[in-house]
């Protein structure tokens, strides 16, 4: 009976050794199951991030591109108006008309932008925005002759002068955040 008794031990062990063998590699592969799909799960969330990064850098791209457009139309439709103040101390039609289309066109880029700028750009934008909005509300009560004390095509000469600036400080900074460029000096100001 010893022996039966030992062999029965022994095949009890071994069989116990090889059910604890087989879990041990069950749950060696699901160890090795669960890294392999958290690291594919990384991966996923990488490159999902990565999409949203590139896609939010092509319509901050596209944005800042409408907003530096029209910025620079209004720009210019305000240099015609001063042009035309200082020559005939008023605005035909045709310019009135100008300046209106460009100032809603620049007035909704900006709006849409504020959606989209860095925290970086907002105080530049902020920077340009205030006197563009000055300069577009001396021409209209230049225009319709109701200029407050000191306000004249002169001081509308001068403040055009600082704008160009402003928007170059703009443009400047968008274009670093975009990661374009560094600050681009421009010799014609």
């Amino acid at each position: 009976m010893g022996a039966a008794l030992l062999a029965l031990a022994a095949a009890v062990i071994g069989g116990g050794v090889s059910l604890v063998s087989v879990l041990l590699t069950q749950r060696g592969a699901e160890r090795g199951w669960s890294r392999e799909h958290e690291r594919i799960e990384r991966h996923r969330q990488e490159d999902r991030i990565r999409e949203w990064d590139s896609r939010l850098l092509e319509e901050r791209r596209a944005a800042y591109t409408r907003l530096h457009a029209a910025a620079r139309a209004v720009r210019d439709a305000l240099a015609g108006c001063m042009h035309d103040l200082r020559r005939d101390g008023a605005l035909e039609e045709a310019r009135r008309t100008e300046l209106e289309d460009r100032w809603s066109a620049y007035v909704v880029q900006h709006a849409e932008s504020h959606m989209i700028v860095s925290d970086e750009v907002l105080p530049v934008l902020g920077a340009a925005n205030g006197p563009l909005r000055k300069i577009y509300g001396l021409v209209k009560r230049l225009d319709s002759g109701l200029p407050r004390q000191e306000e004249s095509v002169d001081e509308l000469s001068r403040r055009m002068d600082g704008l160009w600036e402003k928007l170059s400080d703009l443009r400047d900074e968008m274009r670093r955040d975009l990661g374009v460029t560094e600050r681009v000096e421009c010799p014609s100001r």
